[in-house]
C-alpha cells in the first residue's frame, strides 16, 4: 500500500468522533489449532479471519483482517456475555495470551464462552512489523533512527494511523455486536488495561465485569517513567536480599556486585561466543551494559526471573562468569522480537504517550542515575518525531469514571506498572476494589489464588463479595543460592 507523506498525516486531524461500529455478520469460524509465536503452547479452538474497514470513517474502503479465537462454553445454556483476554505491550498478541493461559480458560467455558480478538497491527491481525527496530527495541543508535523509522514506514503493509487503541475499541464493540453477545466480560494486562479502561469509556454498557491487570491510568503515559519504577524494583531486590541471611551470606552485597558489573560492561564489552538458549545456534555476542540492561529489566517482570539476579550477579562480579547474563539477555530480546509487533507498538506510543512528554517535568538527574538510563524516553522522544501520529478520540487521557463491577490487580514489585498506579485509577471507579499481591511482579492472573479470585469474580461481578484472605498467602519466589535453585 502506499503510504501517505508524513506531512499529510501530520496535519490530519487527530482526533475523530465515537460511531456505532458495521455488524460483524460475515464472521465464520472453523476448528482450529494454535501456537504461540515463539513456538509455546498449543491449543484447538475455533478460529476465523474477519475484514474490518481500515479506516472506521470509510467502511466501503480498503479493509484489514483480523484474527478471532474462541473456546465454546461447554454449557447447554452459556451465559449471554463472552469472556474475553487483551494483552499487553503495546504490540502483544492478545490470542498468544490465550495460549498461553489456555488450562485456567477451561474455569470460565463452564459458564460462557472465551473470544479473543488478536488487536489489528499485532499477532495474526495485520501485523505491522519493524525488523530492524525489533532487533534491540531499547538501545537504538540516535543516528540510525530516522533511517530505521523510514524503512519501516516503507514496509509497512498499512498507514499505521489507524493502528491504535480508539481504532481498537471500535473493532471489540463491532465484534461483540456482530457475534450477539450481550456483553463483554474483560481482562486487560498492562497495555491491554489501557484498552479495556478505553472500551468502558467508549461503550459504557457494554462491560459486565472488567479485570485490570498491572494498570496503566489513563493520564499516563507509558515510556517517560520505566527506569525509575524498574529501579525501585531493583532496589527492591538488593533491600530483600541485605535483609535475608541466605541471600546475605552467600552473596554479601549484591548492589556492589552489579556496580562493579555495570561499570565493566559500560568501559570494555566481552566478545564471546556461545549457543543460543532458544535456537541452539552458535551465536557471536559483543555482551555491553545494554544487555545487562535488558537482562535486568525483564527479569524483574516475574517472581522466578527475579530470584536469579543475585547469584547471576555473583557469577558475573567475582567468578567472572558472564554466560547466564548472555544467555538470558538473548533468550529474552529473541522472545520480545518474536512476540511484539513494534509497527503497531509505534502506532499507540507515538500517538498516545510520547505527545504527552513534558520535559520540564523529568527529573533528568534522577533519570540519568537509574541503571537503564535516559535512553529509552530519548529514543521514544527521536522515534515519535519520526513517526506519524494517528488517531485517538479526545476523551483517551481523561480520568475513566464509571460504575462498571471492576476488579483492579497490582503486583508489589511489578517495575513498570506499579500499585501507585492501580491506587490512582480507583476514584473514578465506583464499583471496584484493589489488590496488591504481595512479592508479584507484573501480571498476576496465574499467582497464587489469583486465577480462582478471577473466575469467582466473572460468575458474580460484586467485589465486595471476594473473600480476599488467601491473598496473604502470596509470597515472594525465594532467592537462588546457586544456579541450582534456592535452598530446599
Amino acid at each position: 500500500m502506499f503510504l501517505r507523506p508524513i506531512a499529510l498525516i501530520r496535519s490530519a486531524v487527530l482526533m475523530f468522533a465515537m460511531s456505532t461500529p458495521a455488524l460483524a455478520e460475515d464472521i465464520s469460524f472453523t476448528p482450529c489449532a494454535l501456537t504461540g509465536s515463539s513456538g509455546n503452547g498449543n491449543l484447538h479452538a475455533e478460529c476465523a479471519t474477519w475484514q474490518r474497514p481500515l479506516d472506521p470513517s470509510n467502511p466501503d474502503g480498503e479493509q484489514v483482517d483480523l484474527f478471532l479465537a474462541k473456546l465454546k462454553s461447554t454449557s447447554n445454556t452459556p451465559a449471554d456475555d463472552a469472556f474475553t483476554l487483551i494483552n499487553g505491550g503495546p504490540g502483544g498478541s492478545s490470542v498468544d495470551l490465550m495460549i498461553q493461559f489456555a488450562p485456567l480458560l477451561s474455569a470460565f467455558t463452564r459458564e460462557r464462552d472465551v473470544l479473543v480478538i488478536d488487536q489489528r497491527g499485532t499477532g495474526r491481525s495485520s501485523r505491522l512489523t519493524c525488523e530492524g527496530i525489533a532487533d534491540d527495541p531499547d538501545n537504538y543508535d540516535p543516528d540510525k533512527v530516522p533511517e530505521l523509522i523510514k524503512d519501516c514506514l516503507a514496509r509497512l503493509p498499512f498507514d499505521p494511523i489507524f493502528f491504535t487503541t480508539s481504532v481498537a475499541v471500535e473493532d471489540l464493540e463491532a465484534m461483540r455486536l456482530g457475534l450477539g453477545y450481550e456483553q463483554l466480560s474483560i481482562y486487560g494486562v498492562s497495555y491491554g488495561t489501557r484498552v479495556a479502561q478505553h472500551y468502558m469509556r467508549t461503550y459504557p454498557h457494554s462491560s459486565r465485569a472488567v479485570i485490570l491487570d498491572g494498570v496503566v491510568p489513563p493520564s499516563e503515559v507509558l515510556g517517560s517513567q520505566i527506569a525509575l519504577h524498574s529501579q525501585h524494583a531493583l532496589d527492591n531486590v538488593f533491600v530483600r536480599c541485605a535483609e535475608q541471611p541466605t541471600c546475605a551470606d552467600v552473596f554479601g552485597d549484591i548492589k556492589a556486585s552489579f556496580e562493579l558489573v555495570s561499570s565493566q560492561l559500560k568501559e570494555s564489552p566481552i566478545q564471546m561466543t556461545l549457543a543460543h538458549p532458544v535456537t541452539g545456534i552458535r551465536t557471536e555476542l559483543e555482551l555491553g551494559h545494554p544487555q545487562l540492561v535488558a537482562w535486568l529489566r525483564f527479569s524483574l517482570y516475574a517472581p522466578e526471573t527475579t530470584a536469579l539476579i543475585p547469584v547471576i550477579l555473583n557469577e558475573a562480579a567475582k567468578k567472572q562468569s558472564y554466560t547466564p547474563i548472555a544467555s538470558n539477555a538473548l533468550r529474552m530480546l529473541h522472545n520480545l522480537k518474536t512476540s511484539m509487533a513494534y509497527g503497531m507498538h509505534n502506532a499507540v506510543i507515538c500517538t498516545e504517550d510520547a505527545p504527552f512528554y513534558a520535559d520540564e517535568q523529568v527529573d533528568f538527574a534522577l533519570l540519568s542515575a537509574t541503571y537503564m538510563g535516559r535512553e529509552m524516553y530519548d529514543t521514544l522522544h527521536t522515534l515519535c518525531a519520526q513517526w506519524p501520529r494517528g488517531f485517538m478520540h479526545e476523551t483517551m487521557k481523561q480520568p475513566l469514571q464509571s460504575a462498571v463491577p471492576t476488579l483492579v490487580l497490582s503486583g508489589e514489585n511489578d517495575p513498570i506498572t506499579p500499585p501507585s498506579w492501580g491506587k490512582a485509577v480507583m476514584p473514578g471507579l465506583s464499583n471496584a476494589i484493589h489488590i496488591v499481591a504481595p512479592g508479584q511482579g507484573h501480571g498476576t492472573i496465574s499467582r497464587g489464588c489469583i486465577p480462582r479470585l478471577i473466575e469467582s469474580f466473572v460468575e458474580e461481578p460484586n467485589p465486595q463479595a471476594l473473600d480476599l484472605a488467601c491473598i496473604e498467602r502470596l509470597q515472594p519466589f525465594p532467592f537462588f543460592v546457586d544456579l541450582l535453585g534456592p535452598t530446599p
